[in-house]
């Protein structure tokens, strides 16, 4: 009767030990910073990004309603397949869609549950004063394997300037 009991504590501590190991090598709640790559990478094929509805030039105060895409060839063997970080040196970025996108530490990013997309959409609120904004972003279309290792990184940056500058 004791061994069983010291099996199943066992086999229990053992299966929390996996579970949080797990967790702790992926950011599908997103992690706030621009270090994507430093885990996510050795994937083969190509992922691309990009932003729909970004302005060439903005009208100050204006906000505007974006979506962001990562396209790839690879496909996800899980529930996970995709995230990404967005940080804007002036305006203000805003969430749209609070069930996907979150922001910490100001920078915009996916929420759990949006980790099992690779479309995301997302509001910038351009800066009063007439000034140059950059938008950088980087997104990962992840294999869904629940580690780091396979997936792809793509990166962009638009620059954004007043209207009549």
């Amino acid at each position: 009767m004791v061994t069983k009991k010291i099996t199943l504590l066992l086999v229990v501590i053992l299966g929390l030990t996996f579970l949080v190991m797990s967790v702790g090598n992926s950011h599908n709640n997103s992690a706030p910073n621009f270090d994507c790559i430093s885990c996510h990478e050795g994937g083969s094929g190509n992922a691309e990004v990009k932003i729909d509805g970004i302005p060439k030039n903005y009208t100050p105060g204006q906000t505007y309603k974006m979506t962001l895409t990562i396209t790839s060839d690879m496909q996800s063997l899980g529930e996970n397949t995709g995230g990404f970080a967005i940080e804007a040196s002036a305006g203000e970025l805003m969430v749209i869609d609070k069930k996907n996108t979150q922001i910490s530490e100001g920078i915009l990013t996916h929420t759990q549950e949006g980790s099992a997309l690779r479309k995301w959409t997302f509001g910038w609120k351009a800066p009063a004063q007439k000034t140059g904004a950059d938008i950088t972003v980087m997104a990962v279309a992840v294999n869904g394997d629940f580690s780091p290792a396979g997936d792809l990184i793509a990166t962009e940056g638009y620059t954004i300037t007043p209207i009549n500058q």
